[in-house]
């Protein structure tokens, strides 16, 4: 039995959806659109230098328990806003910092719930890998 269209699909359609959580979540912190297209930018250019790489190792070493979706995203969200904080000068870097935590297990959560890692992906459909 062939894999469904969805099941060849679902991990391209995690990486391009899981990215727009960040503008999502920004919007409730920051209301200039200029910082939000920025940061849509910015979310999508680490999705692919960072979390695309990772999601493929931790996929070859069978790492794909949901627990490390988050963690990994938001230790990424939280490295990310790090280097923000170093660029430019914040009153409340904590605050930004938590910011990059949030978005970044979001960006995790949710791109876990679309690709399914813990899916095995074999020609006989998708089954719980072992």
């Amino acid at each position: 039995m062939e894999t469904s269209k969805w099941e060849d699909r679902r991990e391209v359609v995690a990486f391009f959806v899981a990215p727009l959580v960040v503008p999502l979540i920004m919007t409730a912190y920051v209301r200039d659109g200029l910082i939000l297209v920025v940061a849509t930018m910015a979310a999508y250019l680490i999705t692919v230098l960072v979390a695309a790489p990772l999601y493929l190792l931790l996929r070859k070493l069978n790492v794909t328990a949901f627990v490390f979706a988050p963690a990994c995203g938001g230790v990424i969200g939280t490295a990310t806003m790090w280097w923000v904080c170093s660029m430019f000068s914040f009153d409340r870097p904590a605050d930004v910092l938590a910011i990059g935590a949030l978005t970044g297990a979001a960006v995790g959560t949710i791109l876990w719930l679309i690709a399914r890692p813990d899916l095995a992906r074999t020609g006989g459909g998708a089954e719980r890998a072992q």
